[in-house]
């Protein structure tokens, strides 16, 4: 059975800027769906998310429904602290310009960083649970309040949402009997903190010579802590397929970029290239390396300058795709509409400087190095001097 990829309507723009994006989310505990809705993204990306997942955090992925009702996510005082500074940095990352999905991430590392895990209360929202909150306040079913007692200012809940499947109104208007300073976390937390604990009210005393018990606390499971980052292969997988993206843009062929990436010609790159194009990718071979590469003195210069190029890129550090991009722009960049070659072709001629049958020589008269074939070696011409010949006899005949 044959199935057709089909071509998403969202286009493919700054693919391996969101794979990154996604990879800080899921080091940071978010669930692949949450990734991939503050992401905003659908298709190639978010089978992507979903493999990138199960690399950094193992096969073991969390199931089930998201919370949906924020009433219940805000229902002690711990859980308003931390509603409270989280979405005062979301509202400020997201007013600053930034997305969604950088305002999720800066927002969480800022709540971890004032309460941290164990201190005080505890935190008591996960990274889930706050982009709810984020969405929530999004579509303003969440209201920011300034207690006048301790001049401090929280979020609470402005509207019930309504259970997914009913054909109700989509919110209800909640009721606030109590006053601000008895659900403002800050007073509540200051009232907790001046009240001393029904242990000490009841508790007799104890002799003083004798050692104070620490009562036993019951015991916490958590979830297993996330593979450190060079436990798994996925570091560079958002950068692969960020070039790969690129080189399919520029024209590339799929054989071409899994060359020169070392991504596996999957279902996930096919769809990706169907993404970028449109069609899918055609068959055919692809174009061969040989004489006719260099059968002009016309052809002979471009594919100089490519060649040089690339080995100036290549003793620079860079890497096959990149390498390839660079020398394609520079290439396109400096002839224009009268270049012969695409990039497929590029890509070739990035291969001759290793084949046994070319090489790049030094011209005597010029000092440029061009490309040559190795039998053409005794006979061969500067294809830069014969075209600087043919200038100045043109020139002179004007």
């Amino acid at each position: 059975m044959n199935l057709r990829l089909r071509c998403s309507e969202a286009p493919v723009v700054g693919f391996g800027a969101r794979l990154q994006a996604a990879e800080r989310l899921i080091r940071l505990g978010a669930r692949a769906t949450v990734v991939a809705d503050a992401l905003e993204v659908s298709g190639t990306a978010r089978a992507l998310i979903r493999r990138m997942y199960v690399g950094i955090r193992g096969p073991g992925r969390p199931r089930g429904p998201l919370p949906f009702d924020h009433f219940e996510l805000l229902g002690t005082v711990a859980a308003r602290m931390d509603a409270s500074v989280f979405l005062d940095a979301w509202q400020r990352l997201r007013d600053a310009g930034s997305q969604r999905g950088a305002a999720l991430a800066g927002a969480w590392e800022c709540l971890e960083a004032i309460r941290p895990a164990g201190a005080g209360l505890g935190r008591v929202l996960g990274i889930d649970q706050c982009w709810i909150l984020a969405r929530s306040l999004e579509q303003e079913a969440l209201r920011r309040v300034h207690c006048e007692h301790c001049a401090s200012f929280y979020f609470e809940a402005y509207l019930r949402p309504c259970r997914p499947g009913k054909p109700a109104a989509a919110f209800a208007q909640a009721a606030a009997p109590q006053p601000a300073h008895l659900r403002c976390p800050h007073c509540a937390m200051q009232r907790a903190a001046a009240r001393p604990s029904p242990a000490a009210r009841i508790a007799p005393a104890r002799p003083a010579g004798r050692a104070a018990q620490v009562p036993r606390r019951r015991r916490r499971t958590s979830a297993p802590a996330p593979r450190p980052a060079g436990m798994h292969p996925l570091a560079d997988l958002a950068q692969r397929y960020a070039w790969a993206e690129a080189l399919f843009r520029a024209g590339a062929r799929p054989p071409i970029v899994t060359h020169v990436t070392g991504l596996a010609m999957t279902g996930t790159l096919r769809q990706l290239f169907i993404e970028v194009v449109g069609h899918s990718p055609r068959q055919g071979a692809l174009p061969q390396l040989g004489e006719h590469v260099i059968g002009t003195y016309a052809r002979k210069l471009q594919a100089s300058v490519v060649a040089v190029t690339a080995d100036r890129l290549v003793r620079a550090g860079c890497t096959p795709a990149p390498t390839l991009l660079a020398t394609w722009n520079i290439y396109r960049s400096l002839f224009g509409a009268s270049a012969r070659f695409d990039i497929n072709a590029v890509a070739l001629v990035l291969r001759a400087r290793h084949h046994p049958d070319f090489t790049l020589l030094d011209c005597r008269g010029c000092g440029c190095t061009y490309l040559e074939l190795r039998l053409d070696i005794p006979g061969s011409r500067c294809p830069v001097c014969r075209q600087l010949g043919h200038a100045q006899a043109a020139a002179a005949s004007t």
